[in-house]
């Protein structure tokens, strides 16, 4: 079975072609059962027709023997006429079903039958007191041979009738085996790719959008994935440009906090200038110089904010390097220093030692994207606390990262859906849905991992691995 299911399942044909081949070999399989049920069927017909000439034989010698005896005692013509009739039907049946006969009696056997039929018909028609004896008793001995003859066929008969139930059974056996070896290598042939090809799509829906590998080898299924993998060159490049999208509205979000933050440099650069023009008529050295000092800081604090924020909206490839963990926090921060409304408090506890494997506009967009989620869960009141240390995975050295907030929570329900694409709780028009999914994207994207526990009432905590850097 086996050794069929694998021939079977071997063969380079197209999926439809493979469907095909099965119900030929199906269609096979039956019409040569068909074909012997049918030889054996008209096996059998021929057997019965056999036994009723047999049958008749026998009959025909008690009818032959019935009118023998009114003869003998009644003496009556028509009981004559009708023994001789019988008679001459023994010997046409003889001559007639002469193979039938040859079945069950051996050549010498027939002969001897045949004679005795004969001397029956001969004393018969010179019957007389002397041999009314050897009438009776070769009467006897004919129908004693057509009982023995009878009963040989109604013998063979039986066997005939209990072989062919047996290969009647053998053919159902039979077939039913086909059937599930067929049956088994279709499944294997067309439910395993199909399934196959089902556990893609759900991988597919999960965000994964790698390229289907091409394992099925038919010719439909092979078209399908050359047609799935262009769908998913699609989507990647519409991913790109949602994720493009997602970074420039955090931009926008962020442009507020960074005016606030320019506000105060520029606000000590005009109030210095001003002073300068004030007093340029009386030259004091040191304090023109203390505030030059300040105009030239305050310069240098406002470029490093736009340098930041040009860094961040433009467009780079993916290329890791090894940062300050509290470095890169501090300069995100500052992008949303004014959007963090009074009554918020923000605690960061990072070693300034700590260092981490990234591409820092990436990692900055995580962090931008959590500090938002976190600030829009608690709204005017509460705490944002975010610190790192270093951890161990399977003797890698990673670094953990907790961000964790004093809002209201997430319910248990939605908790396993928050990475998921265009999944949000807020209203048509607040959110896109895509800001924890490219979240964790990115993560991925650094071979670190990000998971969020929350209880309702409790706040909500985003754990984060990455590589440390070394």
């Amino acid at each position: 079975m086996k050794q069929l299911f694998d021939m079977i399942t071997s063969i380079q044909l197209s999926l439809g072609q493979k469907i095909t081949l099965g119900h030929y070999l199906i269609a096979i399989i039956i019409i040569i059962l068909s074909v012997c049920t049918y030889i054996e069927l008209r096996f059998l017909e021929k057997k019965l027709v056999s036994g009723e000439k047999i049958a008749e034989f026998f009959d025909a010698t008690l009818e032959l023997r019935r009118f023998e005896k009114n003869y003998f005692l009644y003496g009556q013509r028509s009981d004559y006429e009708e023994n001789y009739a019988y008679i001459a039907k023994l010997l046409a049946l003889i001559e007639n079903s002469h193979n039938d006969f040859v079945m069950l009696l051996t050549p010498t056997e027939l002969t001897h039958l045949s004679e005795e039929i004969l001397l029956y018909q001969h004393l018969m028609s010179d019957i007389n007191e002397s041999n009314r004896p050897i009438i009776r008793d070769l009467g006897k001995n004919i129908v004693k041979i057509a009982e023995t003859v009878a009963k040989t066929e109604r013998k063979l008969l039986k066997e005939n009738l209990n072989r062919s139930i047996n290969e009647f059974l053998l053919a159902i056996v039979l077939l039913s085996w086909f059937g599930i070896v067929i049956g088994r290598a279709l499944s294997h042939l067309v439910v395993r790719p199909l399934r196959l090809m089902e556990e893609n799509m759900d991988r597919i829906a999960t965000g994964d959008f790698k390229k289907l590998q091409g394992q099925s080898q038919e010719r439909e299924l092979r078209s399908l994935e050359r047609a799935f993998n262009h769908m998913l060159e699609e989507l990647e490049t519409h991913q790109r440009h949602l994720i493009q999208s997602e970074k420039l509205a955090a931009l926008g979000t962020l442009l507020s906090g960074v005016a606030h933050e320019l506000n105060n440099p520029l606000s000590n650069i005009s109030s210095s200038c001003q002073i300068l023009l004030e007093e340029l008529d009386e030259v004091d050295i040191d304090y023109f110089r203390e505030l030059l000092t300040q105009i030239d800081i305050q310069t240098l604090r406002a470029q490093r904010i736009v340098y930041a924020l040009l860094e961040f909206s433009r467009k780079k490839d993916f290329k890791k390097e090894q940062l300050q963990l509290n470095n890169l926090v501090q300069e995100t921060l500052r992008f949303v220093q004014g959007q963090i409304p009074t009554g918020v408090t923000v605690n960061v506890e990072i070693s300034e030692d700590l260092l981490v494997l990234v591409d820092k506009q990436r990692m900055q967009q995580v962090l931008l994207n959590l500090f938002k989620n976190a600030m829009q869960a608690i709204g005017n009141n509460g705490n944002i606390s975010l610190h790192a240390q270093k951890a161990n995975n399977n003797g890698i050295p990673m670094v953990d990262i907790e961000i964790n907030d004093t809002g209201p929570g997430i319910p248990a329900e939605l908790l396993p859906k928050i990475f998921d694409p265009f999944f949000t709780t807020k209203e048509v028009g607040q959110g896109s849905g895509l800001g924890l999914s490219i979240v964790y994207e990115i993560i991925e994207e650094h071979d670190g991992e990000i998971r969020a526990k929350s209880h309702p009432g409790e706040g909500t905590t985003f754990l984060i691995r990455l590589p440390i850097g070394i």
